[in-house]
């Protein structure tokens, strides 16, 4: 399952299970499933509070 690395400004790290998060304002909302009715929501994220978010899965490119 895919999944995502949230780095706090508070150097806090936390890691969720999510197929996609989105930014919806003032916050970050991790969903499971594809887009559309199926989905779930597994987390809102306070975008204030948020130093990068890391998608664990990614493949890093060179170039």
């Amino acid at each position: 399952m895919p999944s995502y690395t949230i780095n706090y400004l508070t150097g806090d790290t936390e890691t969720i299970q999510a197929d996609r998060v989105e930014e919806e304002g003032p916050q970050y909302t991790a969903y499971l499933g594809a887009d559309g009715d199926g989905s779930v929501i597994v987390s809102h994220i306070p975008a204030a509070n948020v130093r990068s978010i890391h998608h664990q899965d990614a493949k890093a490119v060179n170039g």
